[in-house]
């Protein structure tokens, strides 16, 4: 099998001849721009200065690294997460070299990092300037605001979320989508590109608040974004929808002991939105709808299934009930799980490099058990995974793998 063959027969739930790598093919599923510096060096591929993605300092995932590691998926483009042009079309004169962490990193033109002379980094182009401390890998957003304050809750009719595309964006993705499709046998993705189901107005804390409080005002925000969401779709599905396998969308649920709402209070506002939007999303294009969703969420998983989802990311194992043997016992018969193959949190830097490889055997040898399983760390590996925990984990899914 070729990679589009083989990521396909899991999407289509079939055994296909091994374990596909899907490192690098969403936007939570890659390397800190530092991290993946060692991985090209393990590969023994040219080394490039990383092409900085998204706010989370995620490398784009190079074509020739990926022939190299033998991955599977191409992502195409991440327009929602990060403030720069198509990833892989038009390269020349859309990126720019810049010093940052003492490491020279491309960047989207149109991006501007400084330095002060206690060693902190400014993204002087982010909104609120966002900054990275010293001895930080990642860049901070402004701080949150008084929990005790008063919130002021936009009016929904007011509240008009993105349902359309430019013309240029659609063209310029389909041509991006057309000749990497041609050129290679790649399964591509599509990052996280439409209108989600994660405005809170208010903020993080307002938001709760107001489920609690005005549950009928948050549902009519969710309403609207659905309604832009399903429009979208279809605008990608016109211009990609014979090229690109796999959409992303993403909205953090869970913590470390679970549903951060609790589960009923997510069933009662959420759970309607989801089931609307994934049925809607499944009658309108091919594109399996991949979900990045952190922490312990096992407890919604049923809920988020019977919504209609097809592939369950980032799968942080060490969260409470997010054992490999639970979730696949449960869940793997009918659900798409993507990374959960390498936990930080499980393995710190300090785990020597052989242990890193058995455990990670271990993870791979359960989750691959009747297929349904793509494989890939949990969430971004970040500045300070080893380049032998790297090799490790890459040797173990190989040498476990094949069906």
């Amino acid at each position: 099998m070729n990679a589009r063959e083989r990521v396909r027969a899991v999407l289509n739930h079939k055994i296909p001849d091994w374990v596909p790598c899907g490192l690098g093919g969403c936007e939570t599923a890659g390397l800190h721009v530092l991290t993946y510096e060692k991985l090209q060096k393990s590969l023994g591929v040219e080394p490039k200065p990383p092409r900085m993605d998204t706010f989370m300092c995620n490398a784009v995932f190079e074509p020739e690294l990926l022939k190299a590691m033998q991955g599977d998926i191409l992502m195409l483009a991440s327009p929602r997460m990060c403030r720069s042009p198509l990833l892989h079309t038009g390269v020349q004169g859309q990126w720019k070299n810049q010093q940052l962490w003492g490491h020279t990193i491309s960047i989207p033109v149109k991006e501007h990092f400084s330095q002060r002379p206690d060693g902190t980094m400014v993204w002087e182009s982010s909104p609120g300037k966002e900054i990275c401390p010293p001895g930080s890998f990642f860049f901070d957003a402004p701080s949150a605001t008084d929990l005790l304050q008063e919130f002021d809750y936009p009016d929904p009719e007011d509240y008009r979320p993105d349902d359309d595309f430019s013309d240029d964006f659609l063209r310029a993705l389909e041509e991006t989508a057309r000749y990497w499709y041609e050129e290679t046998d790649f399964c591509l993705s599509l990052g996280e590109t439409i209108t989600d189901l994660q405005y809170s107005p208010g903020g993080m804390i307002g938001g709760m608040v107001l489920m609690m409080e005005q549950p009928e005002v948050m549902q009519a925000y969710l309403q609207k974004a659905v309604d832009a969401a399903l429009k979208q779709i279809t605008l990608l599905e016109q211009a990609v929808g014979k090229y690109v396998d796999i959409l992303c969308i993403a909205h953090d649920f869970g913590d470390n002991q679970g549903v951060t709402i609790g589960d009923e209070l997510w069933r009662r506002i959420y759970k309607p939105y989801y089931r609307q939007l994934f049925q809607g999303w499944h009658a309108r294009t091919g594109m399996k709808i991949n979900l990045h969703t952190c922490g312990s969420v096992s407890s919604i998983l049923e809920d988020l299934i019977a919504c209609g989802l097809d592939i369950y990311n980032p799968v942080q194992t060490s969260a409470k009930g997010m054992t490999p043997e639970e979730l696949k016992k449960r869940f793997g018969d009918r659900l798409i799980f993507y990374g959960g193959g390498y936990d930080c949190q499980l393995l710190p830097h300090d785990t020597p490099a052989q242990e890193v490889y058995q455990k990670v055997r271990q993870v791979v040898g359960t989750f691959k058990q009747g297929g349904n399983y793509i494989f890939a760390g949990v969430h971004n590996l970040p500045a300070d995974v080893p380049q032998a925990h790297l090799e490790a984990m890459l040797a173990a899914w190989r040498d476990e793998r094949v069906y």
